[in-house]
């Protein structure tokens, strides 16, 4: 029975999510997803995310595709394999070829699992979404200029 591990932040989720796990759960016979939390997205990206851990992982725990949400506590995903053993580690392919990319598939490499890569959702990004919502949002706070 093959384990397949889906780390990630899940911040407002959207369809990038739905493809990677969606087709991360075609790979493997059981799915693992690590939902990073708020201190450990902090240290990765500087800054909190918009959706709290708890309501992200209990966002991602409903999806059908889903059979086990655990906490991710650290970018080294060497940490969450000793947690929740697993035998494939899925990302986009937006990591492949890079340098962090080689450094996970060598992680990985050590505790026996294997990296897959697929296809990353270049429409759709919880960055983009970001962005759009803070332009929203200063759009609709905007002082009126005084004549």
């Amino acid at each position: 029975m093959l384990t397949g591990y889906v780390p990630g932040g899940f911040d407002m989720l959207h369809i990038g999510h739905l493809n990677i796990l969606n087709s991360a759960a075609r790979h493997c016979d059981r799915l693992v997803v690590g939902v990073a939390t708020d201190e450990s997205l902090v240290r990765m990206k500087g800054r909190a995310p918009i959706v709290p851990h708890v309501e992200r992982m209990a966002v991602v725990a409903a999806l059908r595709v889903v059979d086990e949400v655990v906490p991710d506590l650290d970018q080294d995903k060497r940490m969450a394999w000793k947690r929740t053993p697993f035998d494939l580690l899925f990302k986009g392919t937006d990591w492949r070829d890079t340098d962090k990319g080689r450094l996970l598939e060598e992680q990985m490499a050590e505790v026996g699992a294997r990296v897959v890569y697929l296809p990353y959702t270049p429409t759709t990004s919880s960055t983009m979404l970001r962005r759009v919502l803070a332009q929203e949002v200063a759009s609709r706070t905007r002082v009126p200029e005084r004549r």
